[in-house]
């Protein structure tokens, strides 16, 4: 954001994950609020870091109690100056009286603190009544409550897509749909703007009540036509001759002219073994090659412990998303660490990076609530056949050399990303702890690196960062979401308020 050529993290604090309101903890955290942390974090936090709330200028909103700003976060160069933007989700935010209708908030990046600004042309806070965005507002629309960055066209400005999973279509309720915004030398603009629902003609399926498309959005290269294509998550989506399943996921492909439904390619809960909800996804080149895969977060395989975490493995192809080599993993699956417990929400968090330097994309999975709640976190490399062809590594808090206290509830891995935030040409694994110490006012996040262990991943080094560390005047520590990875933080919407 900054423009040093270091990567820098964007992250919630801990106080999007309380319904609280505690006053002692105002007024820089009503309602959410977002840590912008520049890199060069083995030398300490410099320069300091910023905070953002909806009182920063340019968002305006007003800080309220339970508004959930900072649900989704993104990342991506949207104006194409060189330093990174960022958009930041409020699905909780009332607008025009109406509750919980939503909001998606952007800011460029600058090379002074507080890093992020607003520009004169280009979008700031959008809603459904925005200008040219097609739609009406509505209470429960929950709009903002996924975002997914990447180039669909491939002018070389990032563009965003953004769910609105309780919007109704029609009659139907909490059908879902998803928007996607282009970028431009401008910034974001309502220029070309466009909105899709499964009553879209080229897309599979029909809007039903309780779909909810747009749960969770993805976005990678998966046809390898070197533009970027969105994967969307409908997490109620209900298939016929399943039971107690339900999901599926459509990736609009990317084109010349932008995403596009046409051609798009579909896979659901009916080719999966898997029960329960799909709740997030992310993308990444786990086989190399020009064709990234799509990997999902169930609620359980079918048949194992409610709520003890699934991950569904997508090859990706030329003509989009296949189910041949479809595969389930969970910690029954073979080589897995561990073992299916109940309410372990394995793969609750997703990180996509080339942590041993092969040119494949591995991945890191949280189990956050593994442990009584202490939380774990599993790394998969990725290889010419897969996930699981060498066997997957696990580790808490507590193994060396982290060596950490580890405690019921921290929830170490509620929170990931891979990122170069030390500026030595290497990715680290982040990992969030947002109830480090028994907390939320002292989450803390570990920068750990990594190398091989034999043929596994393991952890190498490891620095813990508190919230004294970051410095800003927000009185919780790190949180989750970090701003490129996905998690299911989103589960509330099953329920919204």
């Amino acid at each position: 954001m900054n423009g040093d050529g270091i990567a820098d993290l964007v992250l919630s604090t801990g106080a999007r994950l309380t319904y609280s309101g505690d006053t002692a903890l105002l007024p820089h955290d009503l309602g959410g609020s977002v840590q912008v942390v520049p890199g060069g974090l083995t030398q300490g936090v410099s320069p300091p870091a910023a905070l953002v709330n909806q009182n920063t200028p340019g968002i305006g909103l007003g800080m309220e109690a339970d508004d959930r700003f900072g649900t989704a976060l993104a990342t991506a160069d949207f104006n194409g100056d060189g330093l990174a933007d960022v958009a930041i989700g409020n699905p909780g935010e009332s607008v025009s009286g109406l509750a919980n209708a939503g909001t998606v908030s952007i800011l460029y990046g600058q090379r002074t603190a507080p890093y992020l600004r607003t520009i004169t042309g280009a979008l700031g806070t959008i809603t459904q009544d925005t200008a040219n965005v097609p739609g009406a507002m509505e209470a429960g629309d929950l709009f903002g409550a996924s975002l997914a960055a990447g180039d669909f066209n491939g002018d070389g400005y990032a563009d965003l897509g953004i769910g609105s999973p309780g919007e109704a279509v029609e009659t139907k309720a909490r059908a879902g749909a998803v928007w996607v915004f282009y970028g431009g030398n401008a910034g974001l603009t309502t220029g070309g703007v466009i909105a899709f629902n499964q009553d879209h003609a080229d897309l599979a399926g029909a809007a039903e009540a309780g779909d909810l498309m747009g749960f969770a959005l993805a976005a990678g290269d998966v046809t390898g036509d070197k533009r970027d294509d969105l994967a969307v998550v409908s997490a109620g989506e209900v298939i016929t001759g399943t039971t107690g399943a339900t999901g599926s996921v459509h990736l609009l492909h990317g084109s010349a002219t932008g995403v596009a439904a046409a051609g798009s390619s579909y896979v659901s809960v009916g080719a999966a073994a898997t029960g329960g909800k799909w709740r997030s996804a992310v993308i990444g080149k786990f086989h190399g090659g020009a064709n990234a895969d799509l990997v999902i977060q169930a609620d359980q395989r079918r048949g194992g412990p409610a709520a003890s975490g699934a991950l569904v493995a997508v090859r990706g192809s030329r003509t989009g998303l296949t189910t041949a080599g479809l595969q389930v993993i969970d910690q029954d699956t073979a080589t897995v660490p561990g073992g299916t417990e109940p309410n372990d929400f394995f793969g609750g968090s997703l990180a996509v990076g080339d942590l041993d330097g092969d040119s494949f994309d591995d991945l890191a999975a949280g189990s956050i609530k593994e442990n009584t709640r202490a939380g774990s976190v599993f790394l998969f490399r990725g290889s010419t056949t897969g996930l699981l062809t060498h066997a997957p590594s696990a580790f808490g808090e507590n193994a060396a050399p982290i060596n950490g206290n580890e405690q019921p509830g921290e929830a170490f891995g509620y929170g990931l990303r891979v990122l170069d935030v030390t500026g030595d040409g290497k990715p680290e694994l982040v990992v969030a702890a947002p109830w480090e110490d028994g907390s939320l006012q002292t989450g803390a996040l570990f920068l750990l690196t990594t190398g091989l262990s034999g043929d596994s991943l393991a952890v190498t080094g490891s620095r813990r960062v508190t919230r004294a560390d970051i410095g800003t005047p927000s009185g919780f520590g790190p949180g989750a979401p970090i701003a490129g990875s996905a998690h299911v933080l989103n589960d509330n919407l099953d329920s919204p308020r």
